[in-house]
């Protein structure tokens, strides 16, 4: 009974025979564009691209923490003006209001907010401005806002 042989590798090929297919693989692949050129190359595109999604994502996470710290000074001044407009209150009730507005519910968004109220002898404007939280800091990098909300104060007429 004849014994199976194992298939030829390319080791027991001779080595004129092996080099000369070598040969003709490298130059079927430099045809094609590829060769030692190109080594590393993918490392290099992960690199950029790893950079640019990391620079997306936190650019993202950044405009959402400007919109909500734009939105809380918003609601603040909302806050401040609903408590300065009450018939008889008092000069300055509206900046308080929205300082304990923001103390509750910002949780820290508003960075550095400055409320100021101003009166008329019809209505009150409270104005809010900050900077919104930074993602990453950076010396320079401040994204400011400023919210403003006004009311007529309420007095009692007779019609």
């Amino acid at each position: 009974m004849p014994s199976r042989l194992p298939s030829p590798r390319h080791q027991d090929i001779p080595v004129t025979r092996r080099s000369r297919a070598l040969r003709r693989v490298g130059a079927a692949r430099r045809a094609v564009g590829g060769g030692p050129r190109d080594r590393g190359s993918v490392t290099l595109e992960v690199a950029i691209l790893f950079v640019m999604v990391m620079a997306l994502t936190f650019g993202a996470i950044q405009v959402g923490l400007w919109y909500s710290a734009r939105n809380m000074c918003q609601a603040a001044a909302e806050a401040g003006a609903r408590a300065g407009k009450v018939q008889n209150a008092p000069s300055g009730s509206g900046a308080v209001a929205a300082r304990n507005y923001l103390a509750d519910v910002a949780g820290g968004l508003v960075v550095a907010p400055q409320l100021t109220e101003a009166r008329t002898a019809t209505t009150v404007t409270v104005q809010c401005s900050g900077q919104a939280q930074n993602v990453v800091p950076m010396p320079g990098f401040d994204i400011s806002l400023a919210q403003s909300s006004s009311a007529g104060i309420e007095r009692f007429t007779t019609r």
